[in-house]
This record gives structure tokens, sequence and C-alpha cells, in this order.
């Protein structure tokens, strides 16, 4: 090797060298950066009391433009859905029991959204603020928002789901 490559390679080493040591190391996001609307699945045993009702094998599946996304969950009474951030409406299908081949109720979501600045390391969101909840009457009696405020915050429930009575 010639003293003119010796010298290139060693100014290249040297350099790399140190343009990696003043490279900074980002900061992990370690904020929740997804909002999900909370729901929980209620049934009223009287007017002023209501209990959670686990649904055997519920599906939900998003209902959009560009496709269809689902989830099937194991036996439970509360979910955490996603609202869209390209569209001020979002529209979901319920099937309480899959197995059981009931039939599927339609719940749409209207809210608006805004856009919301988490840090620099997780950088922007979405938040949502509902404004209206509407349902089919299959096995849903009825719907209510009860926080409309959809935040990353996972403690708080947004939607309460009345299921039909039984017969």
């Amino acid at each position: 090797m010639t003293d003119k490559a010796r010298n290139i390679l060693v100014t290249t080493i040297v350099l790399l060298v140190s343009l990696y040591s003043c490279t900074q190391e980002r900061q992990p996001c370690l904020t929740p950066r997804s909002a999900s609307l909370r729901m929980r699945m209620v049934r009223k045993v009287t007017d002023s009391l209501t209990i959670d009702t686990a649904t055997p094998n519920p599906f939900f599946r998003a209902v959009a433009a560009g496709g269809q996304q689902g989830y099937l969950y194991t036996s439970r009474s509360s979910f955490a859905l996603s609202l869209s951030p390209v569209a001020d409406t979002s529209m979901w299908l319920y099937s309480p029991d899959t197995a059981a081949g009931t039939l599927t109720d339609t719940i749409i979501f209207r809210y608006e959204r805004q856009l919301q600045f988490i840090s620099n390391a997780c950088g922007y969101t979405y938040y949502y603020d509902l404004r209206s909840a509407a349902t089919t009457s299959h096995t849903i009696d009825s719907v209510q928002i009860i926080n409309s405020s959809v935040t990353s915050d996972a403690s708080k429930n947004h939607i309460q789901v009345y299921i039909h009575p039984r017969p």
C-alpha cells in the first residue's frame, strides 16, 4: 500500500470515528402514542344498577374505505378500538359470539380529531373528542358516551354499551 493510500485510509477512519462520536443517541419514546377508544359492555339489572357483561367470543371489524381490520377477543367485557386519524367517523361491526353465529350490530362513532404533540422523542399523535355514538339493536340495546375525550390515558372508559336483557 502506498503512503498516499495509507494516508487516505487513516484520514477516512479518523473522520468516521469522529462523526460517529458526535452523533446523539435518540431518546426512546416511553409514552403511549396511540389513543384508543375504550368501551365496556354492561347489562341493566335495575334502572340504577348495571353489571359487567362478558361476551363469549366477541369479534370487532372496522369498516373503512381502505379495507377492513378485525379483532377476535376471548371472553371479556372491556375492549379497546382504534379511531381513524384521517376521517371524522369510524364504523365497527360487532358480533358477541362468533361461534354461535349471532347477529352483527354496527356501531358508528363521530368525533373531532386534534393533532397532539407528545414529545421530541415520540412525535405527534391524534386525540379525539367524541360527538356521538349510534348502533343497530340486534344484541346491543344502546350506547352511552361516558367520557368524550379519547387520549392515550388507558385508565378511562369512553363508551358504555348496554346489551339487551336476557329473555
